[in-house]
């Protein structure tokens, strides 16, 4: 099975993660769906394990998110409720950085998840950490490598780490799933599952073809909010019909983790670099293999052969639907508690945020 990715970065010491001083964190989410979200939001699933880990730490840390976001960390609501129908307005992603840094000063670490935030980030002298929840988009290549070096970029993943400019500092840091959670079943389910947004890039219309090629039904899980998903959405739902796909649209977390649970496979037939992937973590944590396109990051979350299979097109997904009856869901399950659990997340981070803390103690600004 594949081991635990490199930490890649300019700081060679031995880390210092639970015993160390507790240390004064900002996490600043984005201002689109509450933390953790009712539903889609893979972002924020993320930003709400590391909040509340690391309060459970000792740490003192201050959640930066919608009112209605749950948190054991201080939440500091950047606005009154979610926005999720306002995704991508300049205004409101600017309001949420300015309330997110006015009083920057208060903390020993700023932990900033939105891109829109590292404007101000390079503009003060405090240690910020910015993790890459996204693609790195040609555009942001010249962003990255202009930002000074008050700020650490994390990756989630060794693929995306390699689209960085080889001068950005930068650590790997898998996505953590809250295995505890989530139950699973020793025993497949009878159906092929497909869960992501509503959009030509996550393959929907792809994974009905393999459902359909493979003689099985499909559960659709889809996020449709933004106008493009509408859009998207309007064009293939006839498609879907006529292929008898059920369709769920904006499930709710207990819907969706039962829909791992009873299915026989998750179908992830992506066309573009995904830099990691969160669904097919939380599909193996419920102890479903993953049948994945070789894109991004899908070889570093599937261990092939023994927790789904990643394969190079159409007809090989189909033929791995036949060689599913091979794999364990308990090696799924067990490669997400080794490989991607909050405690293995937390210590990096808790090293990370450390060593930029006492590195910029040695910088003359």
């Amino acid at each position: 099975m594949t081991a635990q990715p490199p930490v890649v970065s300019e700081f060679d010491a031995p880390g210092v993660v639970f015993g160390q001083a507790p240390l004064r964190i900002a996490m600043i989410a984005p201002p689109w769906f509450d933390v953790p979200p009712r539903g889609y939001g893979g972002i924020e699933r993320v930003v709400a394990l590391l909040a509340d880990g690391l309060a459970d730490a000792g740490h003192d840390v201050t959640l930066f998110a919608p009112g209605g976001s749950n948190t054991r960390a201080t939440l500091e609501p950047t606005f009154a409720q979610e926005h999720p129908e306002l995704m991508g307005h300049s205004a409101v992603i600017t309001e949420n950085t300015v309330r997110a840094y006015r009083n920057w000063r208060e903390f020993d670490v700023i932990h900033d998840h939105t891109i829109e935030g590292l404007a101000a980030a390079a503009a003060i002298p405090a240690p910020v950490v910015h993790t890459l929840h996204g693609p790195l988009l040609p555009e942001y290549r010249s962003l990255y490598r202009a930002l000074p070096r008050n700020i650490h970029l994390v990756a989630i993943s060794r693929n995306q780490q390699r689209t960085l400019p080889p001068e950005c500092e930068s650590t790997v840091i898998w996505n953590p799933v809250e295995v505890d959670s989530i139950e699973w079943s020793e025993q497949p389910g009878d159906y092929l599952l497909f869960v992501g947004r509503a959009t030509p890039d996550k393959g929907p219309v792809e994974a009905a073809q393999i459902a359909e090629k493979a003689g099985k039904r499909l559960v659709m899980f889809l996020k449709v909010n933004e106008p493009p998903e509408h859009r998207y959405f309007e064009l293939i739902q006839p498609l879907l019909q006529r292929a008898g796909v059920e369709v769920h649209l904006q499930a709710t977390e207990a819907e969706k983790q039962a829909a791992y649970r009873g299915a026989q496979a998750l179908l992830f037939p992506i066309s573009w670099p995904e830099p990691f992937g969160l669904v097919m973590a939380e599909s193996m944590a419920a102890g479903t293999p993953v049948i994945a396109f070789r894109q991004g990051a899908a070889p570093e979350v599937i261990d092939d052969g023994v927790t789904g299979f990643v394969v190079d097109d159409l007809e090989g997904a189909v033929e791995a639907v036949s060689r599913l009856p091979q794999l364990s869901r308990a090696a799924c399950r067990e490669r997400v508690e080794r490989c991607f659990s909050p405690r293995t997340a937390i210590e990096q981070h808790l090293d990370v945020y450390a060593r930029m803390v006492a590195h910029n103690k040695e910088r003359a600004w």
